[in-house]
């Protein structure tokens, strides 16, 4: 059985939860698409939920796991891969928290690249 691997809030910054961030430096274009990509997947997870989608809902967070950890995500890429074996072990209806948390660490993300844009 799958438990959180999260602490009870939502996300700090990568210095302070003593996660480390190796962001592989995007041209201004890479970082606009890695936005827009990222903002639909988040409106695709909401759906999903919504629509009670376990099937699609998990498609899309494996397909952001695999993005994020090529442009070097890989801390939102992990909490990627928490919520997707949290879905698959606990299923929809007990997998909120890790999915507020992934959509936290998601907004975190579009954040500190809106920033950089």
């Amino acid at each position: 059985m799958a438990t959180s691997q999260h602490p009870p809030s939502a996300p700090d910054s990568s210095a302070a939860n003593g996660k480390t961030t190796m962001t592989i430096r995007l041209s201004g274009k890479d970082r606009r698409v890695l936005i827009e990509s990222v903002s639909r997947d988040l409106e695709s997870i909401d759906d999903a939920l919504r629509r009670h989608d376990q099937a699609g809902l998990l498609e899309c967070i494996h397909s952001l796991k695999g993005a994020l950890f090529i442009v070097g995500e890989h801390s939102a890429a992990n909490d990627c891969g928490i919520a997707e074996q949290s879905v698959q072990a606990l299923g929809l209806d007990k997998c909120g928290h890790d999915i507020e948390y992934l959509k936290a660490s998601l907004h975190q993300l579009l954040e500190r690249y809106a920033k950089n844009d």
